[in-house]
């Protein structure tokens, strides 16, 4: 081997070596905005949970009809305690189930779905003020030990607060509140609790015992008679003091 063909060999060698560097850097450019992104996104949601949540118990009722074929209404009236009013339009039901049970000589029901508002909607938080909701999803599930039919299968299922199995109303929403005087998010989450008081229709799509919803007209709590609702709220605080040791 010549000395000028090692000669070549070695500044090929370089070139390779120069290029794969050039490659590297250009590599960690571009990830760098992304990684930045993301860690941006994380802190922030991590500083609206650095503490434990604000928990709030109220009074309420909730006046609920929905539709798997047109848009429906939700209304929540908090009459005492910290706690959401609001009233909104819904969107036709996507996802949902009922279920005719017949056990023990007692013909009982669970019907449960997901639903979701059509916008972005306007509330009150006692105590917070008013301001917008501006994410919620709805998540029903309720279980009700008697019902009537009087116009058999297929046909408007009837109960009321007392046909529902104790502590089977499960009703939970999910979403962020967004204040109106200052724009502050307060991601959050309302657990209705035990039902004494309320009504509900709910028209099946068929005569099958394991089929889906038609439409639902329920009411739970009254203003006589509300719900316990229990509501859970994150805030973000800037200015708690770091405390040294004594």
């Amino acid at each position: 081997m010549t000395i000028a063909t090692m000669r070549d060999r070695q500044n090929w060698t370089i070139y390779l070596a120069s290029a794969a560097l050039l490659l590297s850097v250009i590599a960690c450019s571009r990830s760098v905005p992304s990684s930045a992104s993301a860690q941006d996104a994380g802190d922030s949601w991590k500083r609206l949970r650095q503490y434990p949540p604000l928990v709030f118990n109220s009074s309420a009722w909730l006046d609920c009809s929905i539709s798997s074929t047109a848009n429906g209404k939700q209304t929540m009236t908090t009459t005492s305690g910290q706690g959401f009013t609001f009233d909104t339009a819904m969107l036709p039901i996507e996802k949902s189930k009922l279920q005719l049970i017949s056990q023990n000589g007692q013909n009982g029901m669970m019907y449960k779905f997901d639903s979701f508002p059509t916008a972005a909607v306007k509330a009150h938080f006692t105590g917070l003020g008013d301001g917008t909701i501006t994410e919620m999803k709805s998540e029903v599930e309720v279980r009700v030990v008697r019902y009537t039919q009087a116009a058999g299968p297929g046909t408007a299922i009837h109960f009321t607060a007392a046909d529902i199995a104790a502590d089977s109303a499960y009703v939970e929403f999910t979403g962020i509140f967004v204040r109106a005087s200052d724009a502050k998010p307060f991601p959050f989450r309302v657990l209705f609790g035990r039902v004494q008081a309320g009504s509900g229709t709910v028209i099946p799509v068929d005569k099958l015992p394991d089929t889906k919803i038609m439409s639902k007209m329920v009411t739970l709590g009254s203003l006589k008679f509300p719900v316990q609702v229990t509501t859970a709220l994150y805030e973000a605080e800037d200015d708690v003091a770091k405390l040294q040791a004594p």
